[in-house]
Parts: structure tokens; C-alpha cells; sequence
């Protein structure tokens, strides 16, 4: 009900039911009604409902006040969404002409919705992607450069190569960029699988920040294994689209399937792309690799989407 018309209703049914012993005395004094009696029964009613109602509304402005009820005076609201995969909008309502001064000063006033780290972000164009494995691993370093070599040319993407024996070299190639593809040959130390030396879950930053990948692509063997995907979770922050292997990864795999991988995803370049849109990348990947060369195993390549470890 209208919060206006609410008092005076209030104030109307209050009157007439005083009224009732007006019309009672009426009927009671003359059988036949006195006209007279009628009108003005009936303009004391109204009068009486006016009053009622103004004094009504006039106890709840009061109450209002005392109480401070945010609700009472809205001269701008404004109504944010945040939807399952991070994404998020803003809709701003001005109820009042005084209110739009305030508009400039939203920015700074309002947590910003959609930032370049949500999962529906748009991707960057470049779209820096590190290919990384060690000097000593001298057939796989052999394959990631030609796979250099062969991608250079796509201009949705800004390819790094990171051949280095040391660790930490590796691990600040996979933290600055949004494709990692990792390649090298896994051990396991105790629980912990490591990935030519580097600890999968390990891979936060000092400040206790996770990866900044969108794409993951695990080239070793296993990859695609609870115990790899498993400590791999636990350096997320936000969820990533994964690639990986069941088992060995044979020879000649990674030379079909790693330019198809990046092929795929310079066509995402500079453009909005969630999780599933970057997982489906990859899924086509493996078909156009199956087309190129149907002889060979692809059924062990799988894709998922990786979320951080609750």
C-alpha cells in the first residue's frame, strides 16, 4: 500500500467508526432520517477522516526520524549483480534532481566490479604466453622451439620461451603469464609431484597471491592425474582451463598438439572468454591434432576446468 495513502485510510476508518453512533442517534431520534442529520453525520466523517489521517501521517514521519530509517529519504540507489562466474554489472537509479552531483564521485565510492583478474575478463591482446621447460631436458627444449618458432607469427599472442636450468627463473616465467605450458618430466617427492624440480603447489607469489594464468597446459607425464591437478589447485586463486596427459606423453604429441593449443587461443585474443569458451579452445585442439595425425593416441589428452583448492 502506498505509504501517502496509508495514514489517511488509517484516519478514515477511525472516523467512520465514530460515526456509527452519530448515525445510530440519528435513526434512533427520527424513523423516517432527517436529512439534515445525514449531511451532517456525514461531513464531520470526512473531516474527521482528513484530520485523522494528517496526524496519522505525521506520527509515522516522527517515528521515521527518531528511528533513522535508511529508507526514508532514497534519493539514489544503486543495484549491483555479481553473477557464478565473477562476473558482475552496476545499475544506478537517481530518485531525486539533488543526487546527481554525486554521480562523478561513484568510482571512487563503489568497489569496482569485473576486474582484469574476474574469470570472465577480457583477455589481453597480446596474450603472453610462456613456454617453459629446462636447458637439460635438451629434446623437450628442442620441440618448445620450434614451437617458438612456428607461433611467432600469430599476432593475438606474445610468445616466451624459458629455457633455464634455474628454478626461479621458470617460476617467474608460469606467474607473468596468462597461457603457462609447462613441460618437462615429473618426479614424486614424498605426497608432492614435481615438475623438473618445481613444486606445483608452490607456485604463489611472496605475497600470497596465485598464478595469473587463464590457460594451463601440463606436458608431462601424468599430467592430467588427481595428484598433479591436486597440487596444482592449491597455487590458484581463480579457476583455469587445463590440459593434461593420462599417462606418458608419446613421442611426437607435443610438436602436433602445442601450435594447434596456441592457434586456438590467438583467435580468443582481445576478446571476453570464460572458462568454458578457453576449455573449449583446447578440446578443438586436440581435434584439429586427431585430423593431423588420426594414427596417434589422442584419447589420453583430456580438459577440465580447474578450481582453487577450497
Amino acid at each position: 500500500m502506498s505509504r501517502k495513502l496509508r495514514p489517511y485510510l488509517v484516519g478514515l476508518v477511525s472516523a467512520v467508526s465514530a460515526s456509527a453512533l452519530g448515525v445510530a442517534v440519528n435513526v434512533a431520534t427520527d424513523l423516517q432520517g432527517n436529512l439534515l442529520a445525514w449531511v451532517t453525520v456525514g461531513t464531520i466523517t470526512a473531516l474527521t477522516g482528513t484530520v485523522g489521517g494528517v496526524i496519522e501521517g505525521n506520527r509515522e514521519l516522527a517515528e521515521e526520524r527518531e528511528s533513522g530509517d535508511p529508507l526514508a529519504d532514497i534519493i539514489l540507489s544503486i543495484e549491483c549483480e555479481v553473477r557464478a562466474d565473477g562476473s558482475g554489472s552496476m545499475n544506478v537509479k537517481v530518485h531525486d534532481p539533488e543526487a546527481e552531483r554525486l554521480l562523478p564521485h561513484l568510482p571512487a565510492l563503489v568497489p569496482s566490479l569485473g576486474a582484469s583478474r574476474a574469470p570472465n575478463g577480457v583477455l589481453p591482446r597480446p596474450l603472453a604466453v610462456a613456454l617453459v621447460t629446462r636447458s637439460r631436458t635438451t629434446g623437450i627444449a628442442r620441440r618448445l622451439r620450434e614451437v617458438d618458432a612456428l607461433c611467432s607469427g600469430l599476432g593475438g599472442l606474445d610468445v616466451r620461451l624459458c629455457v633455464a636450468d634455474s628454478a626461479e627463473r621458470r617460476r617467474e616465467a608460469l606467474r607473468a603469464a596468462q597461457v603457462v605450458l609447462l613441460d618437462d618430466h615429473c618426479v614424486e617427492a614424498g605426497t608432492r609431484p614435481l615438475v623438473g624440480g618445481l613444486d606445483l603447489a608452490g607456485l604463489r607469489g611472496g605475497g600470497g597471491d596465485g598464478l595469473a594464468a587463464r590457460v594451463i597446459v601440463l606436458g608431462c607425464q601424468d599430467g592430467a592425474a588427481a595428484a598433479h591437478t591436486r597440487a596444482l589447485r592449491r597455487s590458484l586463486d581463480r579457476p583455469v582451463a587445463f590440459l593434461g596427459c593420462d599417462g606418458p606423453v608419446p613421442t611426437g604429441h607435443a610438436a602436433v598438439l602445442y601450435p594447434h593449443v596456441l592457434s586456438q587461443l590467438d583467435g580468443l585474443a582481445g576478446g571476453r572468454a570464460g572458462e568454458s569458451e578457453l576449455q573449449a579452445a583446447l578440446e578443438a585442439a586436440i581435434g584439429l591434432a586427431k585430423r593431423q595425425e588420426a594414427q596417434l593416441d589422442w584419447g589420453r589428452w583430456s580438459t577440465t576446468v580447474l578450481h582453487p583448492a577450497g
